[in-house]
């Protein structure tokens, strides 16, 4: 028999007292994930942040939701970004994960969107009817530094094997790089020396004006209460010492070696020109959200990006704001540049099917935490 219970937001400081749910032989979710979804500033008592699935008195399965809200035709609206689904391979063919999703649609008025997802999860979402194209993002992944330690395995799963070899191989490889990317940060910090940065928990006042100036196409406007709660709790916590971890009781991101956010705001002859967050993770930096006049300061914002990224010894940028990667295409500083693509999706029941002029940013979605 499939049983599928209900975690909300008042359910969640007894879930996290509760030994038999942590010391289960997977998790469902991470301690710190479940408090930050608890200090959601946009996730009220009944709403659900949790799903588990049961198959005859054992749990079998989850999902997870992240509740937001998103600007449908000058109206705010709830959504739910599906954020986490896992099934027990053992259930194929039981439909439990289709009853999941039914589920999860059912409780939230069908007001769902899902911001990245896998080949096989968009074939179950195109089947069941429910789903609409969001946006379909054109962004760039920009090599800094070699990474075949990353790369080569990604391709041949075989070669994992032989990961302390290529890791050597970087390590030589990037002697050569790091001499180059040194004369480039000299060169990048001379164009910015008229540029001042503030590294912020707190957005004030300037800062919130620059958002609100250049949101307003954006299909999630978020504000103060979702930066500060952003960098407060992280949903992936900084493991230097990650073999020690339980990392592999969890399906979805737990721990990492590196994991950090960088909100800042860009000063330029004493006036506020631009805030963007940045997510270091491990060897990659991600462009979550930008807000600046493309007209005015690309090379600036883009200059900035750059410059940390060399510092904090990055090997790769992904980014899907359309004028920074324009102008990381043309730039020689990388060893190379690839597309990415980055798809989202949203329920038909917003009665909503052209987003041709919304942005969406990189960041939107689940998209910040993991």
């Amino acid at each position: 028999m499939i049983e599928i219970k209900k975690i909300y937001k008042k359910d969640i400081p007894e879930l996290l007292i509760n030994k038999e749910f942590w010391n289960y032989s997977f998790l469902s979710i991470s301690k710190h994930r479940l408090y930050a979804h608890y200090k959601n500033p946009n996730l009220d008592e009944n709403d659900i942040v949790l799903l588990l699935s049961y198959l005859n008195n054992e749990l079998v399965g989850y999902m997870g939701l992240f509740i937001d809200k998103i600007n449908i035709d000058n109206s705010l609206e709830k959504i739910g970004w599906l954020s986490t689904w896992w099934v027990h391979p053992k259930t194929k063919g039981t439909g439990i994960g289709r009853e999941i999703l039914n589920t999860m649609y059912s409780e939230n008025n069908g007001q769902i969107g899902i911001s990245q997802f896998t080949p096989s999860a968009k074939r179950v979402y195109d089947k069941s009817g429910y789903f609409t194209t969001l946006k379909e993002n054109i962004g760039i992944k920009a090599v800094l530094r070699s990474n075949l330690t990353f790369v080569i395995p990604s391709l041949f799963p075989k070669a994992k094997r032989l990961s302390t070899f290529f890791n050597q191989i970087d390590y030589l490889l990037n002697l050569f790089i790091n001499i180059k990317l040194y004369i480039q940060k000299i060169v990048i910090s001379k164009k910015l020396i008229n540029i001042s940065l503030e590294y912020i928990n707190i957005i004030d006042d300037e800062t919130l004006n620059i958002i609100n100036k250049f949101n307003k196409k954006d299909i999630s406007n978020k504000g103060k209460e979702f930066f500060e709660w952003l960098k407060a709790y992280n949903w992936v916590q900084k493991a230097p010492l990650l073999n020690l971890t339980d990392k592999r009781k969890y399906e979805f991101s737990i721990y990492d070696n590196e994991f950090e956010f960088s909100l800042i705001k860009v000063i330029k002859e004493n006036s506020c020109i631009g805030f963007i967050v940045l997510q270091k993770r491990n060897y990659v930096t991600k462009v979550l959200f930008t807000y600046y006049d493309n007209s005015k300061h690309t090379n600036d914002i883009s200059n900035i990006i750059k410059l940390q990224a060399i510092i904090q010894n990055t090997r790769e940028i992904i980014c899907y704001d359309e004028t920074i990667c324009d102008n990381y295409k043309k730039s020689k500083i990388f060893l190379y540049k690839t597309k990415k693509i980055k798809q989202s999706i949203i329920s038909k029941a917003f009665k909503k099917t052209d987003f041709n002029n919304v942005r969406m940013n990189f960041g939107d979605g689940d998209c910040s935490f993991a």
